[in-house]
């Protein structure tokens, strides 16, 4: 029985056109500091830092980071921030969904610049949220959904991840023994997965609704449900 739904954020409920913050710092850095990229990105996202500018202070020195690399690493966060926009229904969705069970985030993200969520009106909707930065563990990491498994108080089976990525969400959730709900607006081809899986794919997050609605009354067939 599904009694919460936990959403992913980025490119499953939100998107920037101007792309995510963390991976245009790579094309920030010169080629002497590229090799630091992925740990900077991780630090980023699995310790809370107050403000972009505190987090990139301390990274100022171990990579080498100069004034102008600041100044313009710490626009492309504002700038991911001030130009995010809510997908089409996503917001009816979510509300739809609150109607049948609880719902939650869970997503890889920093613990700064996140005013969107209350811009866009996700914090109203989404009340219990866990980020990353928070929670010290990423996605598909075991410990970040033991963590929200363990805050929502319910056995794996009772939850549902809805996200957009492979790894991530779907096999991250799959893991944990939640149900996955795949987010595939481009329709790409599905990987390799064991046939017996609770996992069901939708081109949008109109359907989710209707696909939990289903699942709580125990209809399991991914060709009627997906």
């Amino acid at each position: 029985m599904i009694r919460a739904v936990v959403f992913d954020l980025w490119n499953t409920l939100v998107f920037s056109p101007a792309g995510s913050p963390f991976q245009r710092l790579k094309g920030l850095m010169r080629p002497e500091q590229v090799h630091l990229h992925g740990p900077l990105m991780r630090d980023g996202m699995i310790r809370p830092y107050d403000s972009v500018e505190a987090f990139l202070e301390a990274w100022r020195e171990p990579a080498g980071l100069d004034e102008a690399q600041v100044e313009a690493m710490a626009q492309a966060f504002r700038e991911a921030g001030d130009q995010a926009q809510c997908f089409a229904g996503a917001p009816e969705a979510v509300g739809a969904v609150r109607d049948l069970a609880r719902v939650a985030l869970l997503s890889n993200t920093q613990s700064f610049g996140l005013e969107l969520l209350d811009r866009l009106g996700i914090s109203d909707r989404i009340r219990l949220q866990h980020r990353s930065a928070d929670l010290g563990a990423l996605k598909p990491e075991a410990a970040a959904y033991e963590a929200v498994q363990r805050r929502l108080g319910l056995f794996p089976g009772n939850l549902a991840m809805v996200g957009d990525s492979w790894t991530d969400d779907v096999e991250g959730a799959l893991a944990a023994g939640w149900t996955a709900i795949w987010v595939n607006r481009e329709a790409k081809p599905r990987p390799d997965h064991h046939p017996d899986a609770p996992l069901y794919e939708v081109r949008s997050l109109d359907r989710v609704p209707e696909l939990i609605e289903n699942l709580q009354a125990g209809m399991r067939c991914p060709t009627c449900l997906g």
